[in-house]
């Protein structure tokens, strides 16, 4: 049987035509396929750059030669954040514990939720503190003051408790009293029964005064709890308690109980981006700020310019006119202070407020204090956020002051110095950019906040 042949395809134009096209249609596809993959590669890319090098390396202010970045920034604001929540959580423990008389705690602790909930307040404040790192270690450096390595770690273990050479027991200074002759002036005024004693701050303050407090940022490591009550407190170091021994305490804190406490700390705040360096570096500005305040401060005596007061606070400028013409007039001072002064906490007492220094009472209040010149010289109405004050000057003088007190003054002049520093440099600088970049996070943990509010 013959074999059949196949006849040949015939090619048409029109054929050619259609591959040709479905050709073109295929490669445009590809190319489109191409450009977009390229544009989507370069627009991760381009934001993988913007988030982790553009951004971070951004500049928010500077002092001098020195740059303060979006990343130290956001670092910073995180971890004080985190100390803030812990702080809030200790306060309410400490309410909780002392019930009624923890009042002040749970006020405390409800006013750092409330500052919380404003990232930008607290962005601005933790960005002004770094500012003044910056200065203080720029200072520092003129004045050769450093901080080694060895004293970081120092400082580390001192604030995990952890003291390898037994437990510190802290040097108890003497506090010295200054017990003046009353002058006949005086006796005439108070008509005591005990002799006034001078104080470094008034032990007894108007009712609803505010002291001036000066707050340093220190870092207190603490275990991390469930709530996210990560980070200690930040404003001191532990305070060292005597050991009712005379031998030195001998430590159970073990090194490698150290060590693991401290790794899980580090690890509890890397969450939130905290390094170790960074960890090192706010050690290390909080040492680099008591050493420049140490020598700042070296010449200051331990003394201070005080004033011995009483007043009478009512709630009108009408009620103190009043009271001011009884005075002129001869009635006595303490009858007056009980009928009409508003103060309860000392009312009774003539008002008396005791010997206090510069920085403890509201700034009004406090300049027409020591403006008075001469015992039992009485003041024109002084209008304060608490009402009207009468103030009588029953002393003046130069007292020495406790070991407290003296530290205080040292943190005031220290604080005033830098202030002062920081006001006469034209170049700090901050980037209003600082608010786009501002963390909220950590959030306070939702079960704190319920149960501090509730409170």
């Amino acid at each position: 049987m013959a074999n059949k042949t196949s006849t040949p395809r015939v090619v048409t134009h029109k054929h050619l035509a259609r591959q040709e096209k479905e050709h073109r249609q295929i490669k445009t596809a590809l190319i489109l396929t191409a450009v977009i993959l390229t544009v989507v590669a370069v627009m991760v890319g381009y934001a993988l750059v913007d988030t982790l090098i553009v951004k971070p390396n951004q500049v928010v202010a500077s002092v001098g030669d020195t740059k303060i970045r979006v990343s130290d920034f956001q670092t910073d604001v995180k971890y004080t954040r985190l100390n803030m929540i812990n702080r809030a959580n200790q306060y309410y423990q400490y309410a909780q514990m002392f019930g009624s008389y923890g009042t002040q705690f749970l006020t405390t602790a409800q006013t750092m939720l409330t500052q919380l909930a404003d990232p930008l307040q607290i962005g601005e404040s933790v960005l002004n503190s770094m500012v003044d790192d910056a200065i203080i270690e720029q200072e520092a450096a003129k004045r050769g003051i450093t901080v080694s390595q060895a004293e970081i770690d120092e400082a580390m273990r001192d604030a995990f408790g952890f003291f390898p050479n037994g437990t510190k027991t802290p040097t108890i200074t003497p506090t010295t009293v200054n017990t003046p002759t009353l002058s006949g002036a005086q006796i005439e005024l108070i008509k005591p029964t005990d002799t006034a004693t001078p104080a470094p701050t008034a032990t007894q303050t108007p009712e609803g005064f505010v002291p001036t407090a000066t707050q340093t940022s220190t870092p207190l490591p603490t275990e991390v709890g469930a709530t996210a009550t990560l980070v200690p407190t930040e404003t001191q170091i532990p305070t060292e308690t005597p050991i009712p021994s005379v031998t030195p305490t001998p430590t159970l804190y073990t090194t490698q109980l150290f060590a693991k406490e401290v790794k899980t700390y580090v690890n509890s705040v890397k969450a939130y981006g905290i390094t170790d360096a960074q960890l090192e570096k706010v050690f290390r500005a909080s040492l680099l700020r008591e050493k420049l305040m140490a020598d700042v401060t070296k010449d200051i005596a331990p003394e201070q310019e005080q004033v011995w007061a009483r007043h009478i606070l009512v709630s009108t400028e009408e009620e103190a006119n009043t009271v001011l013409e009884k005075l002129n007039a001869g009635e006595d001072w303490a009858t007056l202070a009980t009928t009409y002064s508003i103060d309860t906490s000392n009312k009774d007492n003539g008002g008396d407020l005791g010997w206090f220094g510069r920085g403890v009472m509201i700034q009004e209040f406090e300049d027409a204090a020591f403006a008075l010149t001469d015992i039992g010289q009485v003041s024109n109405p002084v209008q304060t956020s608490e009402g009207w004050h009468i103030i009588q000057l029953v002393g003046k003088s130069t007292n020495p002051l406790t070991a407290d007190a003296f530290s205080q003054l040292k943190e005031t002049t220290f604080t005033n110095w830098l202030k002062d520093l920081r006001d006469s440099r034209t170049d700090v600088n901050i980037d209003p950019i600082w608010s786009e970049y501002t963390p909220s996070i950590p959030a306070v943990p939702s079960d704190l906040q319920s149960a501090i509010f509730s409170s």
